[in-house]
């Protein structure tokens, strides 16, 4: 069995690579951001943003541990597939509890971009819990990377320093699906 994660910063291309880890291996992942329940808030007609998202799992790591969402995506992993992918890895307590629970077999991916670029493609993607202007996204990349943030919160940056391989997004699309197609072919 094969356990692959994914970190990296806001807009880099975390979806590409989990899409295209999903098609080679035929499997669906476990986004760590799903685990955070979201329903009542929706319920009340409260607008889920990233920064909701973020304080919601900085609270569920502060009273649980910086593993805890690692150990609810390992509880819903299906035991029958031989590759199994979690996206969304933002603490390094993550990170760990993947290593001691399946050692040699994880292996953890990084994906970064420079930041105006991955600010450009948050705006051409418009998702709902996406900032929109230039400030709020500054905010919002500083804190998931981990600037003076207590232990529990978001430490992107961390973990790509616990990265395998960062695979660095900086051209167009053709360019980076082609750096993650030579990278899948190493770990199959």
């Amino acid at each position: 069995m094969k356990v692959i994660g994914l970190t990296g910063t806001i807009g880099a291309g975390k979806d590409i690579v989990r899409d295209m880890l999903e098609k080679k291996f035929n499997v669906k992942s476990v986004r760590l951001s799903d685990l955070i329940e979201t329903a009542p808030l929706k319920k009340k007609k409260i607008r889920v943003t990233r920064k909701i998202t973020q304080n919601l799992g900085d609270e569920l790591r502060q009273k649980y541990g910086g593993h805890v969402l690692a150990k609810i995506a390992v509880d819903l992993m299906k035991k029958r597939d031989r590759v199994k992918i979690i996206d969304g890895i933002r603490n390094p307590g993550e990170v760990e509890f993947f290593k001691e629970q399946f050692g040699d077999s994880f292996v953890l991916i990084g994906i970064d971009a420079p930041q105006d670029l991955r600010f450009q493609r948050v705006l051409s993607r418009a998702r709902e819990l996406d900032p929109t202007k230039w400030e709020e996204f500054l905010v919002l990349d500083e804190r998931d990377q981990g600037n003076d943030q207590p232990e529990y919160g978001q430490h992107v940056r961390r973990c790509m320093e616990l990265a395998d391989v960062v695979l660095e997004n900086d051209g167009n699309l053709e360019e980076f699906q082609k750096k993650v197609e030579e990278f899948i072919g190493q770990i199959s």
